[in-house]
């Protein structure tokens, strides 16, 4: 037993030594394949006022559509061995009508909502025009498939969130980025644009 912890003890120290620990804010400031190993880490929290659970409802034209979301951050992801970074991974549930289209807090089915992304946006409300902050984040963005999807692939996409604190309600601000289907439709169940309210 005494081996055992010594040979983990010793692990743990040679994969600290061999990995920079850089600010996950500042990630694209290097060159992922640089070496030693880079774990871009969240180390100023900049991801903790994304997380937690984020609901919207269409109340002026469809009550029963409502979708919600819960992000929550996954510890040193593997970046394909040259690299490691702190992740925002979520589970999701969409109704529409009465009917759960998708609920990923039941089933761990296809599509996901992940990624590490983040930077700074400008408050254009603020007279004081600048810099407000890490309150802007890139994600990965897929759906399940599901019967009847318009595309024989799964369509992904990028997701855009912007974080808002206005008069102590915490908002995210939602737009997704994608390519039209074949019919020129929006290739995604879950409407692309929306403001999400911290429940």
């Amino acid at each position: 037993m005494k081996k055992i912890i010594k040979i983990t003890l010793l692990l743990a120290t040679i994969i600290s030594y061999s990995q920079e620990i850089v600010p996950v804010e500042d990630k694209f400031n290097y060159d992922p394949f640089e070496q030693p190993k880079k774990y871009y880490k969240d180390v100023n929290g900049v991801f903790n006022k994304f997380i937690g659970t984020w609901k919207w409802q269409n109340a002026t034209t469809n009550p029963t559509k409502t979708f919600e979301i819960t992000f929550y951050k996954h510890e040193m992801r593997d970046q394909g061995g040259i690299s490691y970074t702190d992740e925002l991974y979520s589970k999701f549930k969409y109704i529409a009508d009465g009917q759960t289209i998708y609920d990923t807090y039941q089933n761990s089915y296809g599509g996901h909502i992940s990624g590490s992304i983040i930077s700074q946006s400008i408050d254009l409300s603020s007279p004081h025009i600048g810099l407000f902050g890490f309150n802007s984040m890139e994600l990965h963005y897929s759906e399940p498939i599901i019967d009847g999807r318009p595309l024989r692939k799964n369509p992904i996409g990028k997701l855009f969130l912007e974080y808002k604190n206005e008069n102590n309600v915490e908002k995210l601000i939602w737009n997704v980025e994608c390519f039209l289907d074949q019919n020129g439709n929006i290739p995604f169940r879950i409407p692309i644009t929306m403001e999400l309210i911290k429940q």
